[in-house]
């Protein structure tokens, strides 16, 4: 049998990840994210392990702004200036400035005689149309800090800088169990009672949203032996073990007793809808995080933006900043359990005219049903309804955690 619930209320989402990462340091697991290196044409999405700072300016000298001629300038408005063909050159956007030079004339303003020689208009001081080195950005100044992920302006800023290849965070590694005798891989024949694997595809997707490595394995059996076996096969090369199904209390949900077995419960229920029967853990050895979850698609993925999500964040040496909140005007009365945390998926539109006066964006709550894998199809946010909030009017003012990508 399981090991039985914990007597008094089930801990809200935040005190269970705390007594979950204890547990898992007490026995323990040491969870300090590692670096590699990786060529910065390679290195989009991934986390920089340390700052990263100009090893020369930029630019690394003084270069023309635009197309033109080079010209020393002078600090008085001229009308009409006359050059000889020695005193002036050519240059491109981008070139060094020639020797002696400090000036840049767009070529829209440049005329040229038939002795080689050129006339421009209007005034021409020094520094006109010139980057100066360093412009951009001198060199040892800090450009990207330890923890930021990278996006494609960053990695063109190391490239300018003077970097081929940059020290980041190792992806750490999601290894996904999903069981059950009924579940079939994707693209399986089904037969009667038999489910696809979606929450897998669901799982391993968002893992790799964040910057994770997931590894999916083979559905394994409602067979406790054979589940206790996979977690400590995976585990060996694995920094989280996500269970998919089996935590609940019905006939076949033998994944309580399995974590004990492989290292340690550490929670067992948590006050959150959908996916209140979450399990926590860890594996030995090395006392690896373990993720039991529930096998409704919506319970699954409130339960990985709890637990995993974090997790997975904070082993890659940043802070989960996909977790901002925007606000919204609710569409509709809202009711809601007050005993748990409630996540409710929401989709987000322009407030119709004349109805934006409490804010421009609506948030309209999905149907309910943890079953349900529409309901995220349909939704661009998570509504967190904090413990103790049950009521909420139409246009009431809401917060909620956009999804990435959802609204692109």
């Amino acid at each position: 049998m399981p090991p039985a619930a914990a007597a008094g209320p089930r801990p809200s989402p935040q005190a269970a990840y705390a007594q979950w990462i204890d547990a898992c340091a007490a026995a323990g697991w040491r969870g300090m994210p590692a670096a590699e290196p990786v060529p910065v044409s390679g290195a989009l999405g991934r986390v920089a392990a340390v700052p990263v700072r100009a090893r020369w300016p930029s630019p690394r000298s003084a270069c023309a702004a635009m197309d033109g001629i080079a010209i020393e300038g002078v600090p008085a408005a001229v009308g009409v200036w006359q050059l000889t063909a020695a005193s002036f050159t050519w240059v491109d956007t981008g070139d060094p400035m020639p020797p002696g030079m400090d000036t840049v004339v767009e070529r829209e303003r440049v005329q040229f005689g038939a002795d080689g020689g050129a006339q421009i208009t209007g005034p021409a001081p020094r520094g006109l149309n010139v980057r100066a080195m360093g412009e951009d950005f001198p060199a040892g100044e800090l450009l990207i800090p330890a923890g930021h992920r990278l996006r494609p302006a960053d990695l063109a800023g190391a490239a300018a800088a003077g970097h081929d290849a940059l020290e980041v965070a190792r992806r750490p590694v999601a290894a996904i169990i999903p069981t059950g005798d009924e579940i079939r891989p994707v693209g399986s024949p089904l037969g009667p009672g038999d489910v696809t694997d979606s929450n897998s595809l669901l799982l391993a997707a968002r893992a790799a949203e964040i910057g994770a490595q997931p590894v999916v394995g083979d559905v394994q059996p409602d067979d406790p032996d054979a589940i206790t076996a996979e977690i400590g096969r995976v585990a060996l090369a694995a920094d989280l073990v996500l269970i998919i199904a089996g935590s609940s209390a019905g006939r076949s949900d033998h994944t309580a007793a399995v974590v004990a077995r492989a290292g340690g419960l550490a929670v067992r229920g948590v006050a959150v809808r959908p996916g209140h029967p979450v399990l926590l853990g860890y594996a030995q050895p090395g006392a690896v995080p373990v993720i039991g979850i529930p096998g409704y698609p919506l319970a699954a993925a409130v339960i990985f933006e709890l637990f995993a999500v974090p997790l997975l964040v904070a082993l890659q040496g940043r802070s989960p900043t996909d977790r901002m909140l925007q606000r919204a005007q609710l569409a509709c009365d809202w009711t809601s359990s007050a005993d748990v945390e409630d996540w409710v998926p929401v989709s987000l539109a322009p407030a119709p005219a004349g109805e934006a006066a409490g804010y421009p964006v609506v948030a309209t709550p999905t149907r309910r049903g943890a079953g349900s894998v529409s309901r995220l199809m349909r939704a661009h946010a998570w509504w967190p309804i904090p413990i103790g909030q049950g009521k909420f009017a139409r246009g009431e003012l809401i917060d909620v955690q956009p999804m990435p990508g959802a609204l692109s």
